[in-house]
């Protein structure tokens, strides 16, 4: 390590003076053919190991099972019951047909001129109706380039939103949830905390 640390000091010493580039250049020559020549010579030289793992210790069936029991001290695990397995396929969706509210807004503070709002919704939403014009600020839609990002539940929306002022009225309308149920427009004054 040290070799590349002093190698690496000499190459930056070397570029920043002019008048050793011949230097520089034989150097790199030296080193480049030396290492071309002793990684052969020491690959050649090196013995081959073992083939076969070492005996196993008294009374241990297998390489694998000693080594669990004795560094980790495992349980045995439980018996499989057929029973109690579920089986879950497929996207976790409401099936019923429940009005799609929001239920908590939280505004964070970024820079001078930036805010990170959050919707969180009381189920999931479909990501591919939030939309620029489906939250207004000030009754202005968002810009078309600002992006949305959704939590893994994706019943979350967070978006960077560029404002200055302490308070903003948001108006949030156009969302679907999953089961194409379409929230109803609604208007809340949000304040911006630090």
């Amino acid at each position: 390590m040290k070799f590349f640390a002093t190698f690496h000091f000499l190459l930056c010493y070397l570029e920043y003076n002019a008048s050793m580039r011949m230097s520089k250049k034989t150097l790199l020559h030296f080193l480049f053919f030396s290492l071309i020549i002793t990684v052969p010579c020491t690959a050649s030289s090196a013995n081959p190991g073992s083939k076969c793992f070492p005996p196993l210790a008294s009374g241990q069936d297998s390489l694998e099972e000693g080594f669990f029991k004795v560094q980790f001290n495992l349980p045995p695990p439980p018996p499989k019951n057929p029973d109690n397995i579920i089986h879950f396929h497929g996207n976790r969706t409401y099936s019923e047909n429940l009005p799609l509210k929001i239920n908590h807004i939280k505004c964070v503070r970024k820079d001078e001129n930036c805010v990170c709002l959050d919707i969180y919704f009381n189920q999931m939403i479909n990501p591919r109706s939030a939309k620029p014009d489906s939250i207004l600020i000030n009754n202005k839609p968002l810009a078309p380039g600002l992006r949305f990002a959704f939590n893994k539940k994706g019943d979350t929306i967070k978006i960077l939103i560029p404002i200055s002022g302490n308070t903003f009225k948001l108006k949030v309308q156009k969302i679907k949830s999953f089961s194409e149920v379409v929230i109803e427009p609604v208007e809340i004054l949000v304040e911006v905390s630090r």
